[in-house]
């Protein structure tokens, strides 16, 4: 045997063991339950949200969404009569948190009412007010327990790549996730430049339109009304008066900040934002004071 032909066999053995590597990673990340993210889908009022009727595990984390893309265990027709959690990620959970985890389940372990959350990554107040007043049955829920940070307040959530906002599921899930990798941490030496803000350029003049649009929407709506502040790892909310002037917009509604409780620390955030599983049972331990008491 030739030079030429001991050199092909060793190319296409190292073509073979690398085929069998890739394989491997693949079928390795999907046993681990990489591949079990949830899916979102584009929406006319919100703009997107979290696709409607799909369950599933991630890794340690089990989620299910219902007919309306929020993430309960229920299937309900309507709003009416339940406690509505509106916000973003810190609301709904992701991958971070268990189902039972969340936000919502511990309020509902906490009061005893029947909880939906309405809720999406990335969302900020323009998005959570449309996803709102598109759910049937908005206008007569118990109450609205409606959870902010700074972050929501200047700017739009646009669900702007597949690899963050997932319509699809990837046929090769170990580039999909690499690629994912690099476009959400764009390294220096990645030739293409940065990746776009998820949310666009900050927009304050939001602010009023969140504000005006809130004070209508209030007008139709006979439950009572909490503000929830939630303060980013190491954020002094007091010096941010916007959470107040929501709270304003109907008198007696109640302004709620976890991170002013004793015991609130460090151990109540995964990263700087998105609450754990006992920053989110302290938050609920706050929010269930100022609902209405529950009937038995």
């Amino acid at each position: 045997m030739n030079a030429s032909a001991i050199a092909l066999l060793m190319l296409l053995a190292l073509a073979g063991l690398a085929l069998a590597a890739l394989v491997a990673v693949e079928v390795a990340l999907r046993v681990w339950g990489f591949a079990g993210f949830p899916l979102f889908a584009r929406d006319p009022h919100s703009v997107y949200r979290m696709a409607s009727s799909q369950q599933g595990r991630f890794r340690r984390a089990r989620w299910r969404y219902d007919r309306f893309g929020m993430r309960s265990d229920e299937d309900v027709e309507s709003l009416a009569g339940r406690i509505v959690v509106l916000g973003d990620s810190v609301v709904e959970g992701g991958v971070h948190l268990d189902q039972d985890e969340t936000l919502a389940a511990a309020l509902a372990r906490e009061t005893g009412w029947s909880i939906s959350p309405v809720a999406c990554h990335g969302w900020a107040l323009t998005n959570e007010l449309g996803a709102l007043t598109s759910m049937p049955g908005w206008e007569r829920a118990a109450a609205l327990v409606w959870v902010v940070n700074s972050g929501d307040f200047d700017t739009i959530g646009r669900g702007e790549s597949e690899y963050s906002f997932p319509t699809s599921r990837p046929r090769w899930l170990a580039a999909w996730l690499l690629r994912r990798h690099i476009y959400r941490t764009s390294p220096k030496w990645w030739p293409w430049g940065k990746r776009s803000a998820r949310q666009g350029p900050r927009q304050p003049e939001l602010r009023g339109d969140a504000l005006a649009r809130f004070t209508a929407i209030s007008a139709h709506m006979g439950g009572r009304i909490i503000i929830v502040g939630h303060a980013l790892r190491g954020e002094d909310l007091g010096e941010e008066r916007f959470f107040a002037e929501l709270a304003g917009v109907r008198p007696g509604s109640a302004l709620v900040v976890p991170a002013a409780l004793p015991g609130w620390g460090p151990d109540c955030y995964i990263d700087f934002i998105h609450p754990s599983a006992r920053g989110a049972a302290m938050m609920a331990r706050a929010i269930a004071p100022h609902l209405p008491r529950k009937e038995p």
